[in-house]
């Protein structure tokens, strides 16, 4: 028997819902191996054949979506046509509401989102897809090596052309912040804290109370809602997991967010912000007021 790996195949940036944390953010790397007898070409599998197959799959149906458990007792799915509801209890007695397009939704048969689960997920999935010379499948995902701080936020993007409109997906992030060249452990710790598992919200995203629906209109509580090329998204939050900023949540818009608000009170002083979104990818804004 031999083994075919491949390191680093994708990564993923999704959501997921947690009875405890409620709407957090993450983002993985996956590794897999793939065992069996050596077909015609002399190979286990073609990497082109791998891509096509594996990461295709998980491209489209767990990355830039939500995950939900549904396994779990306070998640309720209502699914019709072009229309998926999910309502999710926490355990703090709060709940969030989701509304989309089918396809921004992976429903996994767990009671919790876990590493677990969803390799579990995509061994059942993925394994009747590949050609009958591979006995195995493994996959192996975990955060980015070395990582020691980051904070995980969710956002939808509604001007974006691709997967990031959908309005709750999101990312494990670090994040550097240098005043006068130096870093300040401070302030990183500051907002590694104020945004953790966080929803970062567009204000002309939110619903006016005037214009809610009526079941929705609860005190404690943001509406979002856009209608975007794939359909229409709507997400109900408690305000407590949520952070509003004027302007759309991408990771520009996210750093120059970052060093305004520091720069304000570091007057004089350069503030420099990397903020990443999800691995190896983000976005530098410097400023001194």
């Amino acid at each position: 028997m031999t083994k075919l790996f491949v390191k680093r195949l994708t990564n993923l940036d999704f959501s997921f819902l947690d009875p405890k944390r409620g709407l957090v953010g993450e983002s993985w790397l996956i590794d897999i191996e793939l065992s069996g007898q050596l077909n015609e070409q002399g190979m286990v599998l073609d990497f082109g054949v791998v891509k096509r197959l594996v990461k295709d799959y998980i491209d489209q149906y767990i990355d830039h979506c939500l995950l939900v458990p549904i396994h779990y007792q306070g998640c309720d799915i209502n699914e019709s046509g072009q229309h998926l509801e999910v309502t999710f209890q926490l355990e703090d007695g709060k709940e969030i509401v989701h509304r989309s397009i089918p396809n921004a939704v992976a429903k996994i048969p767990a009671e919790r989102i876990t590493s677990l689960s969803i390799r579990t997920f995509l061994l059942e999935q993925l394994q009747p897809l590949l050609p009958a010379n591979v006995a195995s499948l493994e996959i192996s995902l975990y955060s980015e090596p070395g990582l020691e701080q980051s904070y995980q936020y969710s956002h939808g993007l509604r001007k974006h052309l691709g997967n990031c409109q959908r309005i709750a997906h999101g990312h494990r992030s670090g994040l550097q912040i240098y005043v006068d060249q130096k870093v300040s452990s401070n302030w990183q710790k500051h907002w590694f804290e104020k945004w953790q598992d966080i929803y970062i919200g567009t204000r002309k995203h939110l619903l006016e109370d005037g214009s809610c629906e009526e079941d929705a209109c609860e005190e404690g509580y943001y509406q979002f809602e856009y209608q975007v090329q794939q359909g229409k998204f709507f997400l109900k939050l408690p305000k407590d997991h949520c952070y509003i900023i004027d302007v759309e949540s991408t990771v520009e818009n996210i750093a120059q967010h970052l060093a305004e608000e520091i720069a304000v009170q570091e007057s004089g002083k350069e503030v420099q912000v990397i903020a990443y979104e999800g691995i190896d990818k983000g976005a530098i804004a410097t400023l001194t007021v």
